[in-house]
């Protein structure tokens, strides 16, 4: 193991020692954002809602509020856009400017003044950022430029805080066709990190967010290289890291053959990262290169599970890219799909309709037998039993209106 790779791993290890050892305060906010972005974030979440809950019982706004922006942060890093932006709302509602990250004068302002501080000073840019990127990924791109058109003062871009904001407004340019706004974000983020000494792919991954935009003004040299050296960088290795770069890598690969390859990598890196919206992009991004390829028995499940994810996301804009036309309803159709008889579903036993419910969503054998705990074996046997039952022949003619509760 490289030193780099040791002390990052020393890093989260330490965060969780420091909040299992009873940290408050401004210790346990920056205990809590480092296992924020540790390689599994979602063990990060019980310890958001146990010190929210233990500052809100206190009467303590400032660190609830504090802990709420960073709940709100893993929730995007997660994929819960809805409750992401209940959390940054929560936190932008607070009473005092929160000091776990962010500089505070103590206790000498008023209630107003200390409200106004908050929502004005680094931590509110930080409270925006969060909100920016939820309603951008949710596709609510108008009420997002709203937030971005409040002026910000230079000094406060400057910070950590500003690091988020622009990536935030990088973002948002990116999904609303404006590459070379968001390529200009991302470079003086990275630009910004260096000097802050706040270069942490696994906190700021702004040369995939670069490249991403450098595919679109037609730069596949420099995107290339940029993905590359975030693998190369000393958290390459995180699956977070790794998925998002390798995306990017696909985004410029001249052979819709290699596309599929890094995307099929890239999709398992951001599953095994919890990223549920990343994974869809890259599953959408695949699809799109299978069919690329003529590899038509593949497209359809694999963009079934885009949707699916997606749409468990809350990205209604992801969903309307995936399969246009059906955003609004709730469960899409597969092309291929037959109905089932009306009375399908109750020939099926639970543990029958389980493994139709994932298999309808494009998980693997191999991935149902791991999230239902049964052997591969027993996932086939089930399968080939479904099959008979609905008299089809492959799971793309599983319907997905009645086993989508199952699954």
């Amino acid at each position: 193991m490289t030193d780099a790779r040791w002390q990052t791993d020393a890093r989260w290890q330490d965060a969780e020692r420091a909040l299992r050892g009873g940290a408050s305060g401004p210790a346990a906010v920056r205990a809590l954002r480092e296992l924020a972005h540790a390689p599994r974030p979602r063990q990060a979440v019980p310890w958001c809602e146990r010190l929210r809950a233990d500052a809100e019982r206190r009467g303590d706004a400032r660190q609830a509020a504090a802990v709420a922006l960073v709940h709100a942060d893993l929730l995007l890093r997660l994929g819960d856009l809805r409750d992401a932006e209940q959390r940054a709302l929560a936190a932008r509602g607070g009473d005092a400017a929160p000091d776990g990250g962010a500089a505070s004068d103590g206790g000498a302002r008023d209630a107003r003044a200390a409200r106004h501080g908050m929502r004005d000073g680094p931590f509110g840019l930080a409270v925006t950022a969060a909100l920016v990127r939820a309603r951008t990924a949710m596709g609510r791109y108008g009420s997002a430029a709203r937030l971005l058109e409040r002026p910000v003062p230079p000094h406060h871009l400057a910070t950590a805080e500003g690091l988020t904001y622009r990536r935030a407004r990088g973002l948002h340019a990116l999904a609303t066709g404006r590459p070379h706004a968001a390529l200009a974000d991302f470079l003086d983020a990275g630009r910004l990190a260096r000097d802050l000494d706040a270069d942490r792919p696994s906190v700021l991954p702004w040369r995939s967010d670069a490249a991403l935009a450098l595919a679109q003004v037609g730069e596949p040299e420099q995107a290339e290289r940029l993905a590359r050296a975030q693998l190369a960088g000393p958290e390459g290795t995180v699956p977070w890291v790794r998925g998002l770069a390798l995306r990017a890598r696909a985004a410029v690969a001249p052979a819709a053959r290699e596309r599929t390859g890094l995307l099929e990598r890239a999709a398992g890196e951001l599953r095994q990262a919890d990223d549920r919206l990343e994974q869809a992009r890259a599953l959408a991004d695949l699809g799109r290169a299978l069919r690329e390829q003529g590899l038509t028995g593949r497209v359809g499940t694999v963009l079934r599970r885009a949707w699916s994810l997606a749409h468990a996301c809350g990205a209604e804009a992801l969903c309307e890219e995936v399969l246009p036309g059906l955003a609004a309803r709730q469960h899409p159709p597969h092309p291929d799909a037959v109905r089932a008889p009306a009375d399908g579903a109750a020939r099926l036993s639970a543990s029958e309709r389980r493994v139709a419910a994932l298999a309808a969503h494009g998980y693997t054998n191999r991935e149902i037998a791991r999230r239902l705990y049964v052997t591969v074996s027993t996932v086939e046997q089930h399968l080939t039993r479904v099959y008979r039952k609905l008299a089809i022949t492959r799971r793309q003619e599983l319907p997905l209106d009645w086993v989508t509760d199952a699954a």
